[in-house]
């Protein structure tokens, strides 16, 4: 079955999610940078996970090729429009983490969405923002242990705080009917639907 593209609705509805992300990743730096300050650059990688939010919520309601990247692309905007003050390495963050993101669900053809898949993704966020990190940011300035032990933490980051936490979060908000037409909200009448009738 080939996979649907995106409408306007869904444009609509990820550009909302994302840009209300966007502000809370701006935030969240703040918080990230005094984490890292007290518990040093292995601990902050604890953090990684949130920035990866925006594309597995926007692609486990939507479930359409290209959402994650254009989620994550669209929160970054949000987040320099609100005050970043880096903005080259705002976008550029942005676009490693939402392709990481999507590749995964690429991966699975766009027709799974359990929550390993989305932990993956969360996971294949974090990794493709440590090797943009690594690479542009300084962090190969580490040493090995250090550098490794920080994409130990922020793989964990990715799979918990962007993937569990994600689909905890929209499987919260799927019950309050506001995404009835989308196709999270589908599944989640049609399994509703099914113990009614059983």
């Amino acid at each position: 079955m080939k996979a649907e593209k995106l409408n306007l609705r869904d444009i609509v509805v990820i550009a909302f999610i994302s840009a209300v992300f966007g502000v809370l990743y701006l935030l969240w730096v703040l918080l990230g940078q005094v984490v890292s300050g007290v518990i040093g650059p292995v601990g902050g990688g604890l953090m990684a996970g949130f920035w990866i939010l925006a594309p597995i919520v926007c692609m486990y309601i939507i479930q359409k090729p290209g959402t994650a990247l254009l989620a994550e692309m669209i929160a970054a905007g949000t987040e320099i429009m609100v005050g970043s003050v880096n903005a080259g390495a705002v976008l550029i963050l942005g676009f490693t983490q939402g392709l990481g993101a999507e590749l995964i669900f690429a991966l699975f053809f766009y027709r799974y969405f359990s929550l390993p898949v989305l932990m993956l993704a969360g996971m294949g966020g974090t990794f493709a923002a440590f090797w943009t990190q690594y690479f542009l940011y300084g962090i190969n300035q580490y040493s090995f242990i250090v550098a490794a032990a920080m994409m130990g933490t922020m793989l964990i980051s990715g799979a918990l705080l962007a993937g569990w936490a994600g689909k905890s979060f929209s499987d919260a908000l799927v019950k309050t009917g506001v995404l009835d037409r989308f196709a999270l909200g589908k599944q989640y009448r049609s399994r509703t639907m099914e113990k009614d009738i059983s």
